[in-house]
């Protein structure tokens, strides 16, 4: 009883009570808020209507009313699917061939092609059950009895019961690899860890050392000191994923040399994020506790391990302030889907705006430094005058 009341009381007395019960709510709320949705409603889907009658516009806003769909984009034109796959704007593309309408009239079949991106798996179960519900209703709209009293055959009737044949394909990843979900999530993890520590404890660094005053005079010794790291980190990325692609199986299409581009926009994203985290540090060892900041919610956050768009709204929009979502939305529409770096210009001008960003904030960072060191200067210089009255009081 005595070791109980012992360390009870040693429990009590400082702030484990509040460590204990707080850190688990905190933790429950946000992990709550974060994974609320188990599925992906209103997935993005891109239709090609190639019919252009009044039942292809009707079908089409059908599928558009189901939970699991948003038809984010119609075309008139044929179009590669891949073409509307790169850049994540839809997950799958459905296609409406010409005749649709004149063959539902007459009873005979008409092939759909439903083509899914399948690289994150699951962003997809949802819009493929929405697809095939639809598609199921619509073949089920027409009663047989009714059909055979109108005079129409046995294998009329069975070509009016099933006129819509869904034939869906899998892009990407048809076999559910991993290779492009979780294996690159780690070794993304391990650069966060390994970029990222080196990079938060730069000013620290500096600090501590008396040369940030040296630094602050001309801040582009700052951005350069980031440039050693980030190319370091493409050759790492560049030969991981080669051995990825040798070793593990791992789809990758894109040329090496392009994808030394995003690779390096990348690593500077993620080093000045690091930067500016670790900038008010007083030293590297502080500096570096600070790097959970970073991994936890590119982890949680980036789309790694599930869809961003399975997280809230606000989440969403957050996600996009990370630098891992970027490199992840670079290397699954190069690297997996094969796309061409003339694709991504959008996406790379939104990169390098982020990156801007980081820069103006590493920039008013280094004024509120400068203008400290003024303010300590002129208290310092002030100081001995204040000292000196009384001296001459004494004299006279």
């Amino acid at each position: 009883m005595k070791a109980f009341i012992e360390e009870w009381k040693l429990l009590i007395s400082g702030k484990s009570v509040i460590v204990f019960i707080v850190v688990p709510i905190l933790m429950a709320t946000v992990f709550g808020y974060v994974f609320k949705n188990n599925q992906i409603n209103e997935a993005p889907l891109a239709v090609v209507d190639l019919d252009h009658s009044k039942y292809s516009r009707e079908l089409v806003g059908k599928l558009d009313a189901s939970q699991y769909i948003s038809v984010e984009g119609v075309f008139d034109n044929d179009i590669d699917p891949n073409m509307l796959l790169y850049n994540e704007r839809y997950v799958a593309v459905l296609y409406l061939p010409a005749g649709l309408e004149q063959n539902r009239l007459k009873g005979a079949q008409t092939n759909i092609g439903f083509y899914v991106d399948n690289i994150v798996t699951g962003a997809v179960g949802s819009i493929r059950s929405g697809v095939s519900e639809v598609i199921t209703t619509e073949n089920a709209a027409v009663y047989s009895g009714t059909l055979k009293a109108m005079g129409l055959s046995d294998s009329a009737v069975a070509g009016m019961m099933t006129s819509l044949n869904l034939q869906q394909r899998t892009l990407y990843n048809p076999t559910n690899s991993t290779m492009t979900t979780s294996v690159v999530g780690f070794v993304n993890t391990a650069m966060i860890s390994l970029l990222g520590s080196a990079s938060l404890t730069i000013v620290p660094r500096l600090r501590e050392a008396g040369q940030l005053g040296e630094a602050l005079a001309n801040p582009l010794q700052l951005v350069l000191r980031i440039v050693p790291y980030s190319l370091v980190g493409c050759v790492s990325f560049i030969l991981s994923f080669g051995i990825l692609k040798q070793v593990g199986g791992m789809r990758f299409e894109a040329n090496a040399f392009e994808m030394f581009i995003p690779f390096f926009i990348y690593t500077l994203l993620l080093s000045f994020f690091a930067m500016i985290i670790g900038w008010t540090a007083a030293n590297p060892a502080k500096a570096g506790k600070r790097s959970i900041i970073i991994i936890l919610p590119s982890f949680l956050l980036s789309g790694a391990n599930f869809p961003v768009l399975m997280l809230p709204e606000p989440l969403q929009f957050f996600s996009k302030l990370l630098p891992l979502f970027w490199q992840l939305e670079f290397i699954r529409g190069l690297a997996f889907r094969g796309g061409s770096l003339k694709y991504f210009i959008p996406e790379f001008g939104e990169a390098i705006l982020l990156l801007a960003g980081m820069l103006a904030v590493v920039y008013l960072l280094v004024l509120k430094e400068r203008r400290a060191e003024r303010n300590m200067s002129r208290s310092g210089e002030e100081e001995p005058v204040a000292a000196s009255a009384p001296a001459q009081s004494v004299s006279l």
